[in-house]
């Protein structure tokens, strides 16, 4: 008597991972991205802030509920928008390989976690429901997108990296020393109020003395400068209007609360 055999599935449908996997995969290295500075500075409310907001949602996406991709679309969303400038003057003029590398895994585990959140909730949405829910895998175009996505990154970090570059194109290095320096060691600001006149164009010497990259913000003038890695970079700006205003560094700053690497400028009429 001959045994009936079940067809077999596709292998390549077999290996084929959910939207929801990937997402999941996505949320987990953004959290690794902030990785070196947690240990580069230790534990601290603002490295945590970044590490455990993208681990706990991807334990929430983990659920096997047809709506929770959508969580990590929204922090990817969330990360998108609050790291806007800061990427893009690194994506844009990187200032080195390390700081490319980290803005470009940034940005590309922010916005895979983002599509394929929302890709992931539509196709649940229009798949029958069962229960335990099974997620159906993700369309064939979609590892391939990946594949072409990483090795776009991964050859973007070698050309920086290969790339010789200028620190500081149209200013030399006797130049650059004579001027005021603003100070980051142990990822804190050393000079935490900075007084200039209103009208008067601001030259600051940015020495990074940390081993990960660092930014000067501030909004109301709309200086936002990338501040690599053990390295010194420039920042020019002309104070417009008089008044108090903050100075931060987007990645490692929370300046509504005012904690971490901010400072006062104090603009005088």
């Amino acid at each position: 008597m001959d045994t009936p055999l079940a067809a077999p599935r596709p292998l390549a449908q077999m290996r084929r991972p959910s939207l929801r996997m990937i997402t999941i995969a996505a949320l987990v290295l953004n959290a690794l991205v902030f990785s070196t500075d947690l240990i580069a500075s230790g534990p601290n409310g603002l490295n945590l802030g970044h590490l455990i907001p993208p681990l706990l949602f991807a334990g929430l996406v983990a659920i096997r509920r047809r709506w929770t991709p959508a969580l990590g679309a929204l922090l990817g969303a969330v990360w998108l928008l609050d790291a806007f400038v800061f990427l893009t003057n690194l994506l844009i003029q990187p200032d080195s390989a390390a700081s490319f590398a980290f803005a470009a895994l940034f940005f590309a585990t922010s916005l895979v976690a983002l599509v394929a959140g929302v890709a992931a909730t539509i196709q649940n949405y229009r798949t029958p429901y069962s229960r335990p829910f099974v997620d159906p895998p993700a369309p064939r175009l979609a590892s391939a997108t990946l594949l072409a996505f990483a090795a776009l990154i991964l050859g973007g970090i070698l050309t920086t990296a290969i790339q010789p570059r200028s620190e500081l194109p149209g200013i030399g290095a006797e130049a650059l020393a004579a001027l005021p320096a603003l100070t980051t060691r142990d990822y804190q600001f050393k000079q935490t109020t900075i007084t200039v006149r209103v009208g008067e164009t601001v030259a600051l010497r940015l020495n990074n003395a940390d081993s990960s990259a660092h930014s000067l913000d501030i909004d109301e003038f709309n200086v936002h400068v990338p501040m690599p890695a053990g390295k010194s970079s420039l920042a020019l700006f002309t104070p417009t209007q008089p008044g108090i205003y903050t100075f931060y560094c987007r990645p490692h700053a929370d300046k509504a609360a005012g904690t971490g690497m901010v400072g006062t400028l104090v603009v005088e009429p």
